[in-house]
């Protein structure tokens, strides 16, 4: 039951990456979409794995989106800034 559940996570990360990606035209919406599901397919491994229920949905969160931003920060870091963009507020691309 639960490799089920890790597999709809992959299978969902995939599509509603592409999905996002595409319905907003952006390659980073469509990325963050897809991290975020597949951290959520990690937490459901750590869980199977045995760790505790709660802290591995903090975990898989963690490690996807944490060695994402470091890897970013070191080697991308001018990427960091469009993200910032892109995900403010302040944008000014309402629509």
């Amino acid at each position: 039951m639960e490799t089920s559940l890790i597999s709809n996570f992959v299978i969902l990360s995939i599509v509603l990456g592409l999905l996002t990606g595409l319905g907003t035209l952006s390659l980073i919406r469509g990325l963050f979409t897809f991290l975020v599901f597949i951290g959520l397919s990690l937490s459901q491994f750590l869980g199977l794995l045995g760790v505790n229920e709660i802290l591995s949905h903090f975990y898989g969160q963690v490690i996807i989106i944490g060695s994402t931003y470091l890897f970013l920060k070191n080697l991308y870091p001018e990427t960091l800034v469009k993200v910032g963009q892109e995900f403010s507020l302040n944008s000014g691309k309402c629509h």
